[in-house]
């Protein structure tokens, strides 16, 4: 089955939400009211993505503090009652915040409620742009407004995770 406006438009939503992109949140909104979506499918598309970003806060909380010897309960990020939206929301969702234990899990569900692998494609492709276009708008603010450069990381960074080696190697 291959998603139609009215779907995939609330699955933007809930990945501008989950990604906590405000501008990109006003245009898909604005969108799936086009499509005719209800405040009901509106506000559901919004709690599950949610959801997943409260679940990838509490899985990363869990595995920090188990880091230093600490226990933390995370509690199971698939609810086994599930349906097409949902799973489709939560798969853009948990990439848009970079969750993979989340998205693993509701790409497994994603089987169970009949979702295509043309679908999860879609979904993926669409958080992808979502995603860069909420930095995008972050970025705009490291701008220093008087010179127009922008903020730059020192030219030699260790090699730890991600290209730097901790927050003594930033000017």
């Amino acid at each position: 089955m291959t998603m139609r406006l009215k779907e995939r438009e609330l699955v933007a939503v809930g990945i501008s939400v989950a990604a906590g992109c405000k501008p990109c949140t006003d245009y898909h909104l604005k969108a799936v009211r086009k499509a005719k979506a209800t405040d009901d499918e509106i506000t559901q598309a919004t709690a599950v993505a949610m959801g997943v970003r409260r679940s990838a806060q509490n899985i990363m909380e869990a595995y920090g503090l188990s880091q230093l010897g600490a226990t933390h309960r995370v509690e199971d990020c698939v609810d086994t009652e599930t349906h097409r939206l949902k799973e489709l929301v939560s798969i853009g969702a948990a990439f848009a915040v970079n969750c993979t234990t989340n998205l693993e899990a509701h790409l497994a569900a994603a089987t169970s409620v009949a979702i295509s692998d043309d679908d999860i494609q879609g979904v993926l492709m669409l958080a992808q742009l979502i995603k860069g276009k909420a930095a995008s708008h972050v970025e705009k603010l490291i701008k220093i407004s008087d010179t127009d450069e922008s903020v730059q990381p020192r030219k030699q960074w260790s090699t730890g995770c991600c290209g730097f080696g901790g927050i003594a190697n930033l000017r």
